[in-house]
């Protein structure tokens, strides 16, 4: 037997009737009906809920009819349409304040300057808009800076690339990944991934997936699970790695345990060989050993040792 379904009147596609707006006073506004003196809404958009708010709510209106009635209502109409315009425009301006701190937040992020210059930049633009537009003033005090809204909007900006990049990673046909490994000041190592992919019409992206830190020893293991939990945010799938880049180094490229062996076992097999490249080509010592320096290499070294030995005489060179 089957079950009873329950009919839901508010899924059915009612068409509102104008001569409703003239009887119980309500209009049409995007998929809503407004009460034009309560500005109130109704459940489901029924004539007997219209009927029914306005002959509980509005008795007092049942005295104006005619014309008076209609230029009445024209005239809340009117009043409701201007309330609305005013909101749009006070939306329209906040989005565009909240697009500029994004904007200038980034540009903060990419220069690597304090988050305390968000401040400073809005002082000196409205320095500058006093002098040259008095009236765009107040449209820049909306724009938000200080160093705790730049704080926040920059994660955001994180965000939303990293979700525009696996975006464009579920439609790779095929791609490949560039390793490097390094460190930084303050002697912790990094590890950073970018990718190359094409999708199926020839579109090709080239983008930075991630920065990670290596706290421990940097075996192809951690370099490993680094590359694949950086490869796993932008939703990367590795049956379609085709090729690797790295720098060289004896945990990238080792035969058994290197992270292009590891790479390969998460691949899986595929009729198709990995390739594993140099990312980087020595032009100097490629230089030096066509050009053939050591002549003078060798003269240089003797006249710096001569210079050198003899201290007394070290200044007149």
């Amino acid at each position: 037997m089957a079950a009873n379904r329950k009919r839901k009147v508010d899924n059915k596609n009612r068409q509102f009737n104008d001569d409703w707006t003239v009887q119980n006073c309500f209009v049409q506004h995007q998929i809503n009906v407004i009460c034009l003196l309560f500005y109130s809404t109704v459940a489901v958009a029924k004539v007997s809920n219209m009927k029914h708010h306005y002959e509980k709510k509005h008795q007092d209106f049942h005295n104006v009819v005619g014309d008076g009635r209609t230029a009445r209502i024209e005239s809340l109409r009117h009043s409701l349409n201007r309330q609305q315009n005013i909101f749009a425009k006070q939306s329209a301006e906040f989005s565009a304040a909240c697009e500029v701190s994004y904007e200038i937040s980034l540009m903060i992020a990419k220069s690597g300057r304090p988050f305390t210059d968000g401040d400073f930049v809005k002082q000196c633009m409205t320095t500058a808009l006093e002098k040259l537009c008095l009236e765009v003033v107040r449209k820049l005090q909306t724009v938000s800076l200080n160093r705790m809204t730049v704080k926040q909007r920059i994660p955001h900006l994180s965000a939303d690339a990293t979700r525009q990049l696996a975006d464009k990673a579920t439609d790779f046909f095929y791609f490949s990944l560039a390793a490097n490994e390094s460190t930084d000041i303050i002697s912790t190592a990094q590890l950073l991934v970018c990718v190359l992919g094409v999708s199926s019409s020839f579109d090709i992206t080239e983008e930075f997936i991630g920065m990670g830190s290596m706290k421990g020893q940097t075996t192809a293991s951690a370099l490993f699970e680094g590359t694949v939990r950086l490869c796993s945010s932008v939703l990367l799938d590795f049956t379609k790695l085709i090729s690797v880049i790295t720098d060289g180094a004896p945990a990238m490229t080792g035969k058994s345990n290197g992270l292009v062996a590891l790479l390969m076992k998460q691949r899986g097999k595929q009729n198709r060989q990995l390739v594993m490249l140099h990312c980087i080509i020595h032009q100097q010592n490629l230089c030096s050993k066509e050009l053939g320096f050591q002549p003078l290499m060798a003269l240089v070294t003797i006249t710096f040792n001569f210079i050198k030995s003899r201290g007394l005489n070290h200044r007149q060179f």
